[in-house]
């Protein structure tokens, strides 16, 4: 689905009616922790356990997607226009945390965010009168997106593009007739709906020549689930992983994250220095390669941004 489309669904978004407005907790007083400061290989291996609960274990089109940019962010099911506009500021905060540029305003939205009472309602109404403006069914997806408990739920439109910018779907059926030393090569390329073909080639062994990119995103945030958490980590949570883009639903980060608002126990007040630096590192790896390559870049970035001095380690 092009970004254009995401304008259709603003009257369908806004058929939901705004509950409460989730209400920021009182601040909190200074408190001290004195921690054991993590080795280079403990950072290391925190940041993939981090990666892994963010990022899908085998993501679209073999790699991870990011966005290209501008972004517009939409707020919707919000009484007020002053929280509705912090919402979006702390948005916009993550987007140029990721070096990615903020269209101005009056743009067409990319990346959307709905309050509602019912968001799985709100889906299911998304999901029955413009059954596109969804990705592909994925069951672990539909299944989170129908979930009765979930407080913030989500989606993205990835595409990939070529080297050049273009790609397209190879024709199964061209595939299969055509051969290579006798042997069909619809037996050993990929095809059907999914399958990708761009229009360039080139001999090396770790460029894919194709990258996925984030065209549009979606947010429900559930309030009455969300009830009790502070509206700034809230916007927070959602502005993570929309931007990223990451999966759904989360696993356990096994770090301070905002990733973590919904678990019991401490409650982040908004990002973390963990989640910077994924943002960051997302945002520095090379986007034709595959996602084991790409995975390996992340946590380098993200351990050079951690670790005291910040050194940067060798690709």
């Amino acid at each position: 689905m092009p970004p254009t489309l995401l304008p259709a669904l603003l009257p369908v978004l806004m058929l939901a009616a705004p509950g409460p407005t989730p209400v920021a907790t009182p601040a909190e007083e200074t408190i001290e922790v004195a921690a054991q400061r993590l080795t280079r290989p403990q950072i290391r291996a925190a940041a993939l356990d981090y990666a892994r609960a963010g990022l899908a274990p085998n993501p679209d089109y073999g790699q991870y997607a990011r966005w290209r940019g501008p972004i517009c962010v939409n707020v919707r099911g919000m009484p007020d226009p002053a929280m509705a506009a912090r919402v979006a500021g702390r948005i916009e905060a993550v987007v140029r945390l990721a070096g990615l540029a903020i269209e101005k305003p009056g743009c067409k939205a990319n990346l959307m965010v709905a309050f509602t009472d019912d968001a799985r309602a709100l889906v299911a109404q998304v999901r029955n009168r413009k059954r596109t403006a969804l990705p592909p069914f994925e069951p672990r997806l539909f299944a989170a997106l129908n979930s009765p408990s979930l407080p913030v739920r989500w989606w993205h439109v990835l595409g990939p593009a070529g080297s050049g910018g273009g790609a397209g779907s190879p024709d199964s059926g061209a595939l299969a007739s055509a051969s290579s030393n006798a042997v069909p090569l619809g037996n050993v390329l990929p095809a059907g709906p999914n399958a990708v073909g761009t229009s360039s080639w080139n001999s090396s062994l770790v460029d894919t020549n194709l990258s996925a990119w984030a065209r549009a995103g979606v947010a429900v945030v559930d309030v009455t689930l969300a009830t009790g958490v502070s509206l700034d980590a809230l916007a927070d949570h959602v502005a993570l992983v929309m931007v990223a883009p990451m999966r759904m639903p989360l696993g356990n980060p096994g770090v301070p994250s905002v990733l973590g608002l919904f678990t019991p126990g401490a409650r982040p007040a908004g990002l973390t220095d963990w989640d910077r630096a994924f943002v960051k590192g997302l945002y520095r790896v090379q986007m034709n390669r595959s996602a084991q390559r790409q995975r390996q870049q992340l946590l380098s970035a993200m351990t050079a941004e951690l670790a005291p001095g910040g050194e940067t380690e060798a690709q």
